[in-house]
């Protein structure tokens, strides 16, 4: 048997009698499988038992068994057909290999499409392969002569070429890089728009207009682009605006916020904002921002916020700026008085408190002599923790609360003020040595009437020096059971934490 094998013509008559008629066979049975099953490998199969077996059973005959030269003509034919449809078969093989990587790269949400180029790179690699084995394997060509009249020739083209060649070579980088895809909105320069398509030499882009912009992707390559489509297509719109200075801000705030969460194609995460951008007399900037999740959308959403904000403006009596240019003779004197409560207006808001208004009226205008309207807005301190005083308070407008606590993160509620309430009475008590703070929940007016020239007045009403007492007492009472329900309640977490921390320390 070893010399049977160690013949070449026996080697090669084995080989076509025994092994290629078996290939054949199960070829032609795997075919029918795959046909049967609507593989996709069976094109791939079909070309190879049609034509790259027999090609070569014809080659392997001629060489083996006939002996003939391989510069023979039919010899060559058949090696030039045994190459042709075995690079056929890889090109189906790479045909579907591109597909399947196509399909996977676009299936993901967060995946960027494989670019154009790199698919294409494998079958431009099987024809070189295929060329070169044919022209310089079958045929015998010397290609070294023709590889130098080339280089020198590309050389040539270069140098006439050089700025298409720029551009092709940057369409390759974009194309490997995928800084943007078909559908993102970018930014270039002054260009706004939606990339159409790109190729090796240009970019296509449809601005806001209709209008398709042909790009070089050599200027596109050298130049800032800004993707808004990612690493999301999550987009914040800011939009300016101005609301008149007598507004106060947390009612224009209030108003914007309506506007922009009313707003169709706003998210609610993020949450829209409003920012206070400028603090000028007769007009107020703000900034609005709003997030959405296709910038398409972004000019449609700025034009309805602008219109919304005119309904919310006149239902929360938030007046814009007019256009208008109106000439006033200004009294600056008077100005500043007008926008400052009278003492008429001043003893008028004192009587909104229950205490107070069983006071006569002279002991009113005593009051109202010594008392000054002031305005907090939201979340604003109102009287400070730990600080005297100044005086005794009434809220005229909005609400507030009283609070004790070492820090704002462990404040304790001890009381929520409404319009006629009055605070700005307790001091210390028993168990919390500061005075608590008070701090506006909402904007809020309130009337502060002088220390001392409250405590007159008290003292020659015993009606409501009576009323104050308990009114403090009752508070003081409050905070010394807040106190007391903080303490016990510490206590009794301390044992539950101290166990924690020893079965924290006792592990390895």
């Amino acid at each position: 048997m070893s010399d049977l094998l160690a013949d070449p013509a026996a080697a090669w008559a084995l080989v076509l009698v025994v092994v290629l008629p078996v290939v054949i066979i199960g070829a032609a049975e795997l075919e029918e499988r795959l046909r049967q099953s609507d593989s996709l490998l069976t094109p791939v199969v079909s070309i190879l038992r049609s034509w790259t077996i027999p090609f070569f059973a014809g080659w392997a005959l001629t060489r083996g068994l006939f002996g003939l030269d391989g510069a023979t003509l039919v010899v060559r034919l058949l090696g030039t057909g045994f190459i042709l449809s075995a690079a056929a078969v890889a090109l189906a093989v790479v045909r579907l290999l591109v597909a399947w990587l196509r399909s996977w790269g676009e299936a993901g949400e967060d995946r960027r499409g494989i670019p154009q180029l790199l698919l294409a790179l494998p079958r431009v690699a099987v024809l070189i392969v295929t060329g070169w084995f044919l022209i310089d394997g079958v045929w015998g060509v010397d290609l070294s002569a023709a590889l130098t009249a080339l280089g020198v020739t590309s050389l040539v083209v270069s140098f006439a070429l050089q700025d298409t060649l720029s551009g092709l070579a940057s369409g390759a980088l974009l194309l490997t890089d995928a800084p943007f895809k078909p559908g993102d909105w970018i930014q270039f320069g002054d260009l706004q728009g939606q990339v159409i398509d790109i190729n090796w030499r240009s970019s296509r882009i449809r601005d806001r207009n209709g209008d398709l912009h042909v790009v070089p992707n050599s200027q596109l390559a050298n130049d800032k682009v800004i993707n808004y489509g990612e690493p999301s297509g999550l987009h914040r719109v800011v939009v300016p605006i101005q609301v008149a200075y007598v507004n106060p801000p947390t009612l224009a705030r209030e108003m914007l916020l309506e506007a922009a969460r009313s707003t169709p194609g706003v998210l609610e995460d993020p949450p829209p904002a409003v920012a206070v951008v400028q603090i000028d007399d007769p007009m107020m900037g703000y900034e609005v921002h709003m997030w959405i999740d296709d910038f398409h959308d972004a000019p449609r959403v700025a034009s309805t916020f602008g219109s919304l904000v005119w309904y919310a403006s006149h239902r929360h009596n938030v007046p814009l700026p007019s256009p208008a240019q109106d000439l006033y003779l200004y009294d600056g004197v008077e100005a500043g008085e007008s926008g400052v409560p009278d003492r008429a207006e001043i003893r008028r808001r004192l009587r909104i408190s229950a205490l107070l208004d069983r006071l006569d009226d002279d002991a009113l205008d005593q009051l109202a002599a010594a008392a000054r309207a002031e305005r907090f807005a939201e979340n604003e301190v109102i009287l400070q923790a730990g600080r005297e005083n100044p005086g005794l308070h009434v809220l005229w407008a909005g609400s507030a609360r009283m609070s004790i606590g070492p820090d704002e993160g462990s404040l304790l509620r001890i009381a929520d003020f409404a319009p006629g309430d009055v605070f700005g009475l307790v001091g210390r008590s028993d168990t919390w040595p500061q005075p608590p703070s008070t701090v506006a929940i909402t904007d809020c007016e309130v009337v502060i009437i002088d220390n001392s020239t409250a405590q007159s007045v008290t003292s020659h009403n015993p009606a409501l020096a009576s009323a104050l007492n308990q009114v403090i007492n009752a508070r003081r009472r409050r905070i010394d059971r807040v106190v007391e329900a903080a303490e016990t309640r510490a206590e009794q977490e301390a044992p539950s934490r101290e166990s924690a921390g020893s079965t924290g320390s006792d592990e390895p």
